[in-house]
């Protein structure tokens, strides 16, 4: 490779991981917050409170017009369950990435 499409092959990948990096922390940043409100949820599914929700909305008590997919248990349980998986693979990548740093 000549050195001129070397140069320009690496400040491309500079101005893409940098770009990358950018956006990442950002997630994070609102991944970060989301997990406060995400916690009580997870506090909310399964209490005696949820499962009164459930029967008022299985009774009819509950409006139609109210929005209520977090009483269906796989709506939260899936939701559980990619959060925690989220989790693992932000641990395996910034395990790779320490590895070879």
């Amino acid at each position: 490779m000549n050195q001129i499409l070397r140069i320009k092959e690496m400040e491309t990948i500079l101005d893409n991981h940098s770009k990358a990096v950018e956006e990442m922390e950002l997630a994070l940043e609102n991944f970060a917050q989301a997990q406060k409100a995400y916690q009580v949820l997870r506090e909310y599914y399964g209490s005696e409170e949820f499962f009164q929700d459930v029967e008022d909305s299985n009774c009819g008590a509950i409006p139609s017009d109210v929005k209520c997919g977090v009483l269906s248990e796989d709506a939260v349980f899936d939701l559980i369950g990619d959060n925690h998986h989220l989790a693992i693979e932000m641990l395996e990548l910034a395990t790779e990435i320490l590895k070879n740093h």
